[in-house]
């Protein structure tokens, strides 16, 4: 038909029906999105609800070992950890993996490592030594 000749609500008619037709074709692909996901464990990820549970709860204790002076490289000149020791575990996270990641003032990392947990406690090596002066954070995740 030609444009001139639809009156303005037959157009508006054409128009709704587009619209619904559209969400309907949105909610239909929403829902069958969720319904791949599967739900959540404890040892995935995903965009559902559930709980997931903690071999420790009560939090751990984190301590770095002694510093060391640097006369070479990135950090020539500066103190840094190498190591960091993580105590106060909950014996039921021996066997899982701690990971320790130290941070500066802005959330930049300076340097992580993981460790299995022994008798409720973790001694990590970081890959790379931090700046001790720059370390104002630090986390640990066990999994």
């Amino acid at each position: 038909m030609n444009p001139v000749q639809n009156p303005p609500r037959e157009r508006r008619r054409r128009r709704r029906g587009a619209v619904v037709l559209l969400g309907i074709g949105a909610f239909g692909l929403a829902a069958a999105s969720a319904a791949s996901l599967g739900g959540l464990t404890s040892s995935s990820l995903g965009a559902d609800n559930g709980a997931v549970t903690s071999c420790d709860t009560n939090g751990v204790a984190i301590a770095y070992g002694a510093p060391t002076y640097q006369t070479a490289g990135a950090n020539a000149g500066q103190y840094t950890v190498s190591t960091v020791s993580v105590t106060g575990i909950d014996t039921t996270c021996n066997g899982k993996t701690v990971a320790v990641t130290l941070s500066d003032a802005g959330n930049v990392s300076l340097g992580s490592g993981t460790a299995v947990v022994a008798a409720g406690a973790a001694s990590i090596t970081l890959a790379t030594p931090a700046n001790a002066k720059a370390i104002v954070g630090a986390a640990a995740v066990i999994s």
